[in-house]
């Protein structure tokens, strides 16, 4: 992983979902229901949520390094 550390983090993610489809499909319990529903679910809409206001800080941080250089 190079680069800025919001865009790691939604590679991560996508790997990270990307796994729990793949379980999902052969853990067919209740548990894998309540994990998916109310634990895994929540922790991804929350990450996502993360790496956007972490985007946005680094735009700004990028802009505020451009406006200063010189």
């Amino acid at each position: 992983m190079t680069g800025r550390p919001d865009q790691d983090g939604e590679q991560q993610l996508r790997l990270l979902d990307d796994a729990w489809e793949k379980a999902s499909q052969h853990w067919l319990d209740g548990t894998a229901r309540q994990f998916g529903d109310g634990h895994w679910a929540s922790l991804l809409q929350e990450s996502r949520g993360y790496l956007e206001a972490l985007r946005k800080l680094m735009d700004t941080l990028d802009a505020a390094e451009r406006d200063t250089e010189g």
